[in-house]
């Protein structure tokens, strides 16, 4: 979705929200849709799934004061439509959407805290001349907005979509800059462009003419250890029941569905409690690699047997890496380094050929205390500064020794203070009083979750028209699970103990009993062997040795000494330059015209 308000000052461009809405067809193939009246332009590009056939957008309420797009879906709209029609609402169609702009005349602008789902949503509300924008509790759809020059607001679900309105400059942000080099991604509300700014999860923005802004948080995670003296089996069944529910919710569609079934324990589960649920057989897709270590392929289909799935497996090698990295960059229209981004694409286009919807088992780690990186952080003890402690776990990108020995003086005096840890002020909105794991996963919930995970798993599906629902990502779920201590989640050296034992009733052995491995490409073969020449290559282009941001010489020798201790730091610095050439080079020109193969 896109569009634009001038709020009676701006200079007004009504064709843009169609424009931009053209450059994301791939999020929506199916069908579009426009407003424009009054200073304002709304445009939509839908993926058909609910309401084939009389659930077109923009949607209007019943005096047409109020319209609507909506990215996402909204899994409580049947129980939504209930309660407008007993306050004399009654919702038309059969789409999810169209009971949006109906909520908000009944409620306003608290009508967001009633919805269960994933989302962005615009509402303009004519009488007000007011246009309302709103994120999901977790971050699942994306929205970038800016103010163009000449005043006004624009406000797209793809950064590149947003950069066709003729107001908004290309200027990049060397902060953003800073912090992608750390964690490979940039993290909201910034983005990799000065004027360009993601708006974050569970917020509602606010515009009216003549008033500035308004922006609140209507959901937080809450991690406040809680449920301390909750027997052990009361826990189970709840997560157990929770998880149901969401997975229940997840399954209504109008078009194929099927699962994304790697192996591990999340989607594993979420595919045998789905597969319960129908009582019929799912696609089921996976990846493989010829690297062992990296290979869960046999594991996908010894459950892929289990639960009685259809399943198709698609084996990753180097020029499939190098195929996807346009398209990975092409669609974050940012730097992106987390290798995982490749795999992602390649399972959602494999998914593409069977279904539109899929299941996930993303978002489990960040409240189950599933990442490794936490007991590490539990290992180094509570001595020193913990956003200090965390950044040392943390930081995979580019590390600190390794930016000073790169950046150019220039670079370095345009941030603020280097070396800067940008997770101070995250941990500065966490309980100073809760335990250091609690306080880590609130951190992560907000930015690990939402900037590296959920961008991944958005631009990479929707990239090749495919919706990802994410059960673990159901609010009811985290406000539960949030409040049970860490100490009873990573037990020992045992990681998500709660849903280990949940998953025990639907699990094989052999799966309960598998190390844990997160989706991952074999990316230290491949930089010493078929992707050398080309990141090499990238790297010490002319260009490249001439963007101000690293000393030359160091660079050279950087990538000359290709280190594996500097496998992730590389790629890193790949992605930044071949970035630079996809969107800042060749900004008049198609992406296409400069590919690597």
């Amino acid at each position: 979705m896109a569009g634009t308000a001038s709020l009676g000052s701006g200079a007004f461009h009504p064709s843009f929200p169609s424009a931009a809405c053209a450059a994301m067809a791939h999020r929506g193939p199916d069908e579009t849709g426009s407003f424009a009246s009054g200073g304002t332009a709304l445009a939509m590009c839908r993926l058909k799934v609910l309401g084939l056939h009389d659930g077109s957008q923009p949607v209007y309420s019943d005096d047409g004061s109020v319209v609507c797009v909506l990215n996402g879906e909204i899994y409580n709209h049947r129980e939504l439509r209930a309660f407008l029609a007993s306050r004399g609402r009654p919702v038309r169609g059969g789409s999810d959407a169209q009971v949006l702009p109906h909520l908000y005349q009944e409620l306003g602008e608290e009508f967001v805290e009633r919805l269960h789902g994933m989302f962005a949503v615009a509402v303009h509300d004519l009488r007000a001349n007011r246009l309302v924008l709103a994120t999901d509790r977790v971050g699942k759809k994306p929205l970038f907005l800016a103010a163009p020059a000449g005043g006004g607001v624009a406000f797209a679900s793809e950064l590149p979509a947003l950069l066709l309105h003729p107001g908004i400059g290309r200027e990049t942000d060397p902060v953003a800059i800073d912090q992608y080099l750390s964690y490979r991604v940039v993290p909201a509300p910034h983005t990799v462009y000065r004027q360009v700014r993601k708006l974050e999860p569970a917020t509602v923005a606010v515009f009216e003419p003549g008033k500035p802004e308004r922006r609140r948080v209507y959901w937080e995670f809450g991690f406040t250890n809680e449920l301390t003296d909750v027997p052990q089996a009361e826990i189970d069944d709840t997560v157990d029941a929770l998880l149901q529910e969401a997975v229940r919710d997840r399954l209504e569609s109008e078009v194929p569905l099927g699962s994304m079934l790697s192996g591990g324990l999340d989607s594993s589960l979420v595919t045998a409690i789905a597969t319960r649920q129908l009582g019929r057989p799912l696609h089921t897709f996976s990846v493989g690699f010829e690297h062992a270590a990296f290979d869960e392929s046999a594991h996908a289909l010894a459950m892929a047997e289990h639960c009685g799935t259809r399943h198709h497996v698609y084996r990753i090698g180097a020029a499939d890496a190098l195929e996807a990295v346009d398209t990975v960059l092409t669609h974050m229209g940012e730097p992106y380094a987390f290798p995982s981004a490749i795999a992602a694409s390649c399972m959602y286009r494999l998914a593409r050929r069977h279904v539109t919807v899929v299941l996930t088992g993303d978002g489990s780690d960040e409240i189950f205390c599933g990442y490794g990186r936490y007991r590490r952080l539990r290992d180094l003890g509570g001595a020193g500064d913990l956003a200090d402690r965390y950044e040392r776990v943390l930081v995979d990108g580019v590390p600190g020794a390794l930016k000073d020995r790169l950046y150019t003086d220039a670079f370095a005096a345009r941030l603020p203070g280097h070396p800067h840890n940008y997770l101070r002020d995250r941990f500065a909105r966490t309980d100073p009083a809760a335990p250091d794991l609690d306080r880590a996963m609130h951190v992560d919930s907000g930015f690990w979750l939402s900037d590296a995970q959920l961008v991944k798993i958005d631009r990479m599906s929707m990239a090749h028209s495919v919706e990802p629902r994410s059960p673990f990502l159901d609010h009811r779920l985290i406000d539960y699970v949030s409040r049970v201590p860490a100490d009873r989640k990573l037990v020992g050296d045992q990681e998500k103990a709660p849903l280990k034992r949940v998953a025990a009733r639907y699990l094989p052995r052999q799966i309960l009993e598998r190390r844990k491995q997160e989706l991952a490409v074999p990316l230290e073969s491949w930089l010493g062997t078929e992707l050398r020449p080309v990141i090499s290559g990238t790297l010490l282009s002319e260009p490249s040795l001439e963007r101000g941001y690293f000393d030359p010489d160091q660079l050279r020798t950087v990538v000359r000494e290709f280190r594996p201790e500097h496998s992730y730091a590389l790629w890193t610095l790949f992605m930044l330059e071949r970035w630079h050439q996809l969107q800042a080079d060749t900004a008049d020109r198609e992406p296409a015209a400069a590919g690597l193969v």
